[in-house]
């Protein structure tokens, strides 16, 4: 995929990095999803469309004087939390914690639950889980 594909299907994220930013996230989406057959490059846009928000959400002001709670706040949004549980009376919510998380640490796939765009990744890739057998 292209910077030129991408940003005709996602044009909201043109100007929002640095060129070799949005080089090096296509040259990553490109390197990992060849496997994915005829979702390969939906994959590609979600992957790139994920890695550049989390950029911009933890990118530093360009010419601003940067301070040390800057650097420690830089990253340190809202974590995306699956519910495992609801009540509508008297409002209750329980969210799922333990292996779900622990396994996507594990396997690299723990920044995906950040961004709308990764979650829509992490349902694409489970599509294409398949167990691998080795004789």
């Amino acid at each position: 995929m292209t910077r030129e594909e991408f940003l005709a299907f996602y044009p909201q994220f043109d100007g929002v990095a640095p060129g070799i930013v949005l080089d090096e996230y296509l040259r990553q989406a490109n390197a990992r999803f060849g496997d994915f057959g005829e979702d390969a490059d939906e994959a590609r846009r979600l992957y790139t469309a994920h890695k550049l928000t989390l950029w911009a959400v933890t990118a530093l002001p360009a010419g601003g004087e940067v301070t040390a709670a800057m650097i420690a706040a830089a990253g340190k949004g809202e974590t995306r939390k699956q519910v495992a549980s609801k009540k509508v009376g008297e409002v209750a919510v329980t969210y799922a914690t333990g292996e779900s998380f622990s396994a996507r640490v594990t396997t690299g796939l723990a920044d995906l639950a950040e961004t709308d765009y990764g979650v829509q990744l992490l349902g694409l890739i489970r599509e294409y889980m398949r167990p691998r057998y080795v004789r």
